[in-house]
Parts: structure tokens; C-alpha cells; sequence
């Protein structure tokens, strides 16, 4: 009688998790990845406008549209790819083939993940703090406070962050000439953005900080 109980509880299990397994593959969902190296979970796709345009639901339910131009692929939940990159001939020369857009895709996408760019964060901060000052010891506009953080910014997007700890990183990837491009690109991108955003808090910072000491004399 025990083992007929046991044999009953055996395939009750199966059958649950039979039913757990259909639930999650019918929930799965379908990866779309950005040339940047960005990558998003959608779902209810389609192609439209003669194939240039994607219509998708994000994470959140919200419908999108986004060009196909700036895509890369679609991985299916099954283990499947749409590749969505198509290489086209230009009068300068060959655009990169699927291999090497792919290369340069994944090191967007390491770069997007792992590159934190603190020291441009903490250099956009300290900078954006002391512009207020700078500008109110020379008697200008506090409008011009701005402008300092802003040439920062454009000043930190346009260096490279270092190949050699790129490299160091990623030692079996050195060799790839457009995984380092790509992984260069999206951290220069980071650098900006953090530079950006530490501008900004200093700012805010700083000026708080004048109006502070303008209040107490």
C-alpha cells in the first residue's frame, strides 16, 4: 500500500512540473539586441513598413517602434537568431560582416555591463561643485556656471578609455580588432553620460552652496 502511495506522489510531481515547464516556456520571452550593444526582452513583435520598422512590447507591456537599422538580431527563447544586421556595399568600401558586427556588439554589450567610468562620474561632480564659484568670483552670469561642466563633458567624450586594461580584461579577445572598437565606443558613451550626470549633481551642489553663503553674510 505505501509503495502504491509512493508510485501516486511520483506522478503527481511529474505531472506538476510537466505544467511548470509549459507555464515558463509559454511566458518565455525573446531577446533583442542593439548594434550599441543594449539588449532588451520583448515580446508580440512584428515587422512592418516593408520590414524597416519593428513594433514590439517591452518589459513593462508599452508598445515600441524602433528602426531596424539599429538593430542586430532577435535570440529566441527557443535558441534560435534573427539576424537583423544586413552588411551593405558603400562607395568607401564593405561595411562589417555579421561576424565582426556581432564582435563588435558583444564588446558593446561587456562594456555596457562592466565599465563603470567612476572617475569620469567623480570628475563631471567635482567640476560642475566648483564652476558656480569660478563664475561668481569673476562676477558673471550664474548662466555661465553651466558652460564649464558642459566642456568637461564634451572634453571626456572624446578620449578613449585605455586598450591596454581592455586587453588585460579580456586577454582571449585581444587579437579582435572589432570587439575592442565596440567595447571602446560603448564605454566612451558611459564616460560621457557619467560626466553628464556628475556635471549636473555638482552643479546643483555648487550653486546650493553659493546661494548658502550668499544667505549668511
Amino acid at each position: 500500500m505505501k509503495k502504491y502511495g509512493f508510485l501516486v506522489l511520483v506522478i503527481i510531481s511529474l505531472l506538476f512540473s510537466n505544467v511548470n515547464i509549459a507555464q515558463e516556456q509559454s511566458l518565455a520571452k525573446d531577446t533583442l539586441w542593439y548594434l550599441n550593444g543594449d539588449k532588451e526582452i520583448i515580446s508580440d513583435y512584428e515587422f512592418v513598413e516593408e520590414g524597416k520598422i519593428l513594433n514590439y512590447k517591452n518589459k513593462k507591456g508599452k508598445h515600441r517602434d524602433i528602426e531596424t537599422f539599429f538593430l542586430f538580431s532577435i535570440n529566441k527563447a527557443d535558441g534560435t537568431k534573427n539576424i537583423l544586421y544586413k552588411p551593405t556595399m558603400e562607395e568607401e568600401g564593405d561595411t562589417l560582416t555579421v561576424d565582426e558586427m556581432h564582435s563588435f556588439v558583444i564588446g558593446g554589450f561587456l562594456a555596457n555591463v562592466n565599465y563603470k567610468a567612476r572617475g569620469a562620474l567623480a570628475e563631471g561632480f567635482v567640476v560642475g561643485a566648483v564652476s558656480p564659484f569660478l563664475v561668481a568670483s569673476l562676477n558673471l552670469n550664474p548662466f555661465y556656471s553651466i558652460i564649464i561642466p558642459a566642456i568637461n563633458s564634451t572634453v571626456v567624450g572624446v578620449t578613449m578609455p585605455s586598450e591596454t586594461k581592455i586587453i588585460e580584461l579580456y586577454p582571449n579577445l585581444s587579437k579582435d580588432l572589432m570587439f575592442l572598437e565596440g567595447y571602446k565606443e560603448a564605454a566612451k558613451r558611459k564616460r560621457t553620460k557619467n560626466s553628464i550626470v556628475g556635471g549636473l549633481v555638482g552643479l546643483v551642489a555648487g550653486i546650493t552652496t553659493v546661494f548658502i553663503i550668499m544667505g549668511t553674510k
